[in-house]
């Protein structure tokens, strides 16, 4: 409550930073997957909210940074900055799965039961709660057949009927947004970034093989596992056996010491809770599984569930493992989340004899155990009560643990997550839920008594640890410094007093999650932390004094949970990542996803970016591609499925997409459930909120208005999906070929009377790719076919106009539009880009590509400040055959570079250096015979199956 009280002092001095909740009532939620909105970030006064702000800028990407200084927002703002990482984790206290966080929304979305919505309700941070949206019925792909074109045996040509022959079937949808015209001049959308949101991908079609994805991210598939060495260089791999587990919780790894004769004979084993069949079911079981590897990681064994829960009555948490020659211990909490009913929290201890699962014991009533083995000795501690911390002490010597002792201590206040180690004495620590004490208690007569040791930490500690051994070790987030979390390591025995060894481990980070530690020997300390899904490491080798500067160890994010453990002679890491880094579709996909799971979003990509000549040419075949899959379609037994996940994932799948640079986001995804006809407002549905902070950012959004069902909602009533309600976005509506209404469009207004849509486009009968063959072509129906074809011109008006802001294309979009009078059917009509182009020319910075070009950079290449010179090609046609020859002035041939043109499978610019390295479009400034070329000038020509181009350089010794 005092939490509350200095909000509501705050609000007058910075409204922007803290929000009063009105809270009359519990709110009526159903559903177990509930959004909770917080009231602040933790940050409450002026000057941490703009170091805050700085810190987020410096740590930006450079494309982000670019686009939103041309934006409204101007950069960052409170939107921007991480949720309050306390906050979260007192809810997951509660008993709640988390599921996303949206920083954009101030909010988290969880698994809860009733009670714990209402027990969440109540807590002075949150702000309001709502039901995670989700689409009811799933609307289902209209396909029907188009007859398939011949392909001419001579080149195109620049006229009308030859680029109706080069477009194919694609052509109408095209031609009635004036495209063909600007392809032909050289604008393929290059140099943009489109993210698209859908099902997945296949690319066994000619017309998607070589589309350009620059980032891509699977929101849907569950979790999966990663690990890395410290003697391959902390490279993270994944764990092919361990994927798609459904929402992962806890890891737990140890090392089973069977033989120490034999290396080869020491198992790693890890323990894990997740939901047992994925997202098979609306309400999944939860199971402890266990894997195992022989081979200190090369390769693990498939999964095996050893205790498996009800389906959505029970779930585990706060796994623990433990290891003591052949036999290993694992304690964890079941929570029995019965109806009308607080969670009922029980505390297990199961065993294991090498990697074969022996028994299950209940220990007691109770929450976060944990457990530490000294010798024969098996030392355990939870949480009985609110302020009670139960001990207890088991011999080992044989496999089944001897009770020897039991005693309870009393805390005084509400603690979380307490911890015991051993140096000779037992010792207990344990975080106090409000307060941040880091409280300490130690027996010096083997556990039957403990005594309050003076407090090392008295404020802003969450989550402390401790190491046991000589010297102890505690490790704790601090948040008592808004707005960072400090990372603090404090070594103390008993001649060294509580906190008189402090070192910092890292202090200008934003957020700290879960972190992990390893003790080498009698100095050398390692140490893995999360950090807004990114995993560092940073290693002491002064018993914890001064520690090395943090070393990113993955760069794709969505990873959480590091686990270490040594194994062998090397440290392993053992985490998950939160969906993978692949949306392509792959035959294991079968086991979880029915064959047809990535066809909606192939389909899609076809017609924004395919590449067929003369049978399916997209808007902007050389758009860069920015692809998340957040979209179930079906599963087992062709049965439609909707899992309540999609309206997070979608919000969690924006903030990603704008963090990489787009430019462009086009989704065809809406959602109806849990909303009423009057709340289709944009200020409702927190997807809808979500986007409209995205628009203010500087993506241009474009969302579907929705396929109607006839039967429940006769043309032409109002209709519409979320987010296409929301205030910013481009709404697209659809027309058949004759610019009539298609009657299956949803149409406006919104509940709040504004007009929707904003333009229209082709829903009936549009050219796609057939995604399970090698070139044929289908026809499409709905409005995401209009979204797909509108945000392409949206890329093509971008790659005209780099630097205007997102609100400056969707103007002249809507002004040079068929319509010049907006209507809640059409909009402002069918997109024209030829007549934007023709009244508003592209910057004159702008180079189309009407023909090939080659450009060498840097220029001059200095060979004592260069390793390589690149030629950043750009292709006006992509060609099976093509190579770079470096001639002398005078003309004799110095080099030739035979190119690889699987990577240039579209039109467009090839520049970037990874994609040059990838091309082989590089020089190393040496000779045919291997010798360094003379400095002076030189020319490099770029052939290709359909044409030469020619470029100077300059290189320098």
């Amino acid at each position: 409550m005092a939490l509350l009280v200095l909000g509501i002092l705050l609000l007058n001095s910075s409204p922007e930073l803290v929000r009063v909740p009105q809270k009359s009532s519990e709110p009526n939620i159903t559903s177990r997957l509930v959004w909770v909105f917080f009231t602040d970030k933790g940050i409450f006064d002026e000057v941490h909210y703009r170091t805050a702000l700085a810190t987020l800028e410096r740590s930006a990407p450079a494309a982000q940074k670019e686009r939103r200084a041309t934006e409204p927002v101007n950069g960052f703002d409170f939107n921007d900055l991480p949720v309050y990482r306390d906050y979260v984790e007192q809810i997951e206290a509660l008993g709640a799965r988390l599921r996303t966080v949206s920083n954009w929304l101030n909010a988290a979305s969880f698994e809860m039961t009733p009670e714990q919505v209402r027990a969440a309700y109540y807590l002075p941070f949150v702000y309001d709660m709502k039901p995670v949206g989700y689409r009811e019925v799933p609307e289902l792909d209209q396909i029907v057949p188009i007859a398939q074109p011949q392909t001419p045996e001579r080149s195109r040509m620049l006229d009308t009927a030859e680029a109706h022959r080069f477009y194919g079937p694609s052509y109408d949808q095209a031609q009635m947004m004036g495209v063909p015209e600007l392809f032909y001049k050289g604008y393929f959308g290059s140099g943009v970034k489109l993210a698209l949101f859908d099902t997945g991908l296949k690319l066994k079609n000619l017309a998607v093989q070589k589309l350009r994805i620059v980032k891509q991210h699977d929101f849907i598939s569950g979790d999966n596992f990663y690990q890395a060495r410290s003697d391959k260089n902390w490279e993270i791999q994944p764990i092919p056996s361990l994927r798609y587990l459904g929402l992962v919780k806890d890891p737990a790894i140890c090392e089973v010491q069977l033989d120490t004769n034999h290396s080869s004979a020491r198992p790693t084993l890890l323990a894990f809770c997740a939901d047992s069949f994925a997202y098979g079911y609306t309400q999944p079981q939860r199971a402890i599984f266990y894997s195992y590897t022989w081979n200190y990681g090369d390769s693990w064994s498939r999964p095996e569930p050893i205790v498996v829960s009800r389906p959505a009555t029970s779930t585990y948490e706060n796994l623990c493992f433990v290891n003591h020659g052949i036999a290993s211990y694992l304690v964890y909490n079941e929570l029995t989340e019965r109806i009308n009913a607080p969670a009922d929290p029980f505390v297990y201890l199961d065993i294991f004899v090498a990697t074969d699962w022996y028994r299950r014991q209940s220990i007691g009533r109770g929450r976060w155990p944990n457990a530490v083995i000294d010798r024969d000795t098996l030392y355990l501690v939870y949480c009985s009560s609110d302020s009670q911390l139960t001990f207890m002490k088991f011999s080992v010597v044989m496999v089944e643990p001897q009770l020897l002792l039991t005693t309870h201590i009393p805390t005084g206040e509400l603690v979380v997550e307490p911890q015991v180690a051993y140096d000779g004495h037992i010792h207990i620590i344990a975080t106090g839920r409000y307060s941040g004490r880091v409280l300490h208690f130690r027996s010096n007569d083997g556990g039957s008594t403990f005594s309050r040791q003076p407090e090392p930490v008295s404020a802003g500690a969450v989550r402390a640890r401790v190491t046991g051994g000589f010297p102890l070790y505690i490790f704790y987030p601090d948040i008592s410094r808004p707005p960072f979390t400090r990372l603090i390591a404090l070594r103390y025995s008993d001649s060294i007093a509580p906190g008189e060894w402090t070192s910092v481990i890292t202090d200008s980070t934003m957020t700290i999650g879960r972190f992990t530690v390893s003790v080498s020997g009698s100095d050398t300390v390692h140490l893995v932390f999360e950090s807004g899904g990114f995993l560092y490491r940073t290693v002491s080798t002064d018993q914890a004094v001064t520690w090395s500067k943090p070393v990113l160890l993955d760069t794709n994010g969505f990873t959480y949970s590091p686990s270490l453990c040594r194994t062998g002679n090397s440290l392993l890491l053992v985490c998950f990542k939160r969906g993978d880094d692949n949306v392509v579709w792959e035959a294991s996909d079968t086991l979880k996803f029915s064959t047809t799971q990535p066809d909606h979003g192939t389909r899609m990509a076809s017609i924004i970016a395919g590449y067929q000549p003369y049978s399916i040419v997209g808007i902007a075949p050389g758009v860069e591609l920015i692809f998340a899959k957040t979209e179930f379609h079906k599963t087992y037994g062709s049965r439609y499925y909707e899992y309540n996940l999609e309206e997070d994932t979608y919000i969690q799948a924006l903030e990603w997409a704008e963090a990489q640079g787009a430019d462009v986001v086009s989704t065809s995804l809406g959602y109806r459930g849990w909303y009423g006809e009057d709340q289709f407002d944009g200020k409702t549905a927190p997807i809808s909120i979500a986007c409209e902070l995205a628009a203010k950012r500087g993506i241009l959004i474009v969302t579907a208005m929705g396929n109607r069902d006839s039967t429940t909602h006769p043309w032409p009533r109002p209709y519409i999906v979320a987010p296409g309600d929301a205030e910013g976005v481009i709404t697209a509506g659809g027309v058949e070929k004759n610019l009539l209404p298609w009657r299956g469009t949803g149409t406006g207004p919104t509940s709040d009377g504004r007009i929707k849509p904003d333009l229209v486009a082709l829903s009936d009968t549009v050219a796609v790719v057939s995604p399970d063959s090698f070139n044929y072509i289908d026809g499409s129906v709905g409005t995401s076919c209009a979204t797909a074809l509108i945000a392409g011109c949206c890329a093509l008006l971008k790659e005209a106009h780099p630097s205007w802001p997102s609100d400056s294309i969707k103007a002249v979009l809507f002004r040079t539009a068929t319509n010049p009078v907006k209507s809640c059917t059409f909009g402002f009509g069918v997109p024209r880009v030829d007549s934007a182009f023709k009244r508003y020319p592209p910057d004159s910075t702008v180079t189309p590509t009407p023909r090939d070009r080659v450009a060498p950079f840097p220029n001059p290449f200095i060979i004592s400040q260069h390793q390589k010179l690149f030629f950043a090609i750009e292709l006006a046609r992509p060609a099976t055959i093509a190579s770079l020859s470096i001639f002398t002035i005078s003309g004799t041939l110095v080099d030739t570079i035979q190119l690889r043109t699987e990577p240039m499978g579209q039109p467009g610019r090839y520049a970037d250096r990874t994609t040059l390295e990838a091309i082989g479009a590089y020089w190393d400034g040496k000779n045919l015979t291997g010798k360094p070329a003379a400095p002076g000038l030189y020319i490099a020509v770029l052939n290709t199956t359909f044409s030469r181009s020619v470029a100077k350089f300059a290189l320098i010794r």
